[in-house]
């Protein structure tokens, strides 16, 4: 990726929000996504670095790994009010699983400094896609977040 891009974009959507994720492998697209999703939620330029985390996801093929990643990340601002900035992602594939570790750095909701954006009810599997150019050495996902 280019120096001072972001890895996403926001797509035109009547009611949810779509996203387009994309970065040179697929681990730097799901970083990117990741980013999206919580840059759809606050201003991700407000979420300071200060707490790192492991997360560890898993899904029968691609899609499903997707889906519980994002989930995941929506589980946790649910749950325990946890905003992330920074992302490093691992993807395993295994027989009949993929894996993704990750080591995410963010803070706790802080209303004073977090302006709310939307909140994301959940991801879903309408319309997405990832789409893997190995060619052109670039990855696409695609999703759309329940609002």
């Amino acid at each position: 990726m280019k120096t001072g891009e972001k890895g996403y974009r926001f797509l035109e959507h009547t009611t949810d929000a779509e996203i387009e994720a994309y970065g040179s492998s697929l681990e730097e697209a799901f970083e990117n996504g990741g980013r999206a999703l919580e840059d759809t939620m606050v201003d991700l330029n407000t979420i300071q670095p200060r707490i790192e985390e492991t997360i560890r996801v898993e899904g029968k093929d691609m899609q499903e790994l997707l889906y519980e990643w994002l989930e995941y990340l929506i589980f946790k601002q649910d749950t325990e009010q946890m905003l992330y900035s920074k992302f490093k992602c691992r993807i395993s594939r295994g027989e009949n699983t993929f894996t993704l570790e990750a080591t995410v750095s963010g803070e706790k909701y802080d209303p004073s400094r977090h302006e709310e954006k939307t909140a994301v009810k959940a991801p879903t599997y309408h319309d997405m896609i990832i789409n893997e150019n190995r060619s052109q050495r670039r990855v696409t996902l695609r999703f759309l977040l329940d609002l």
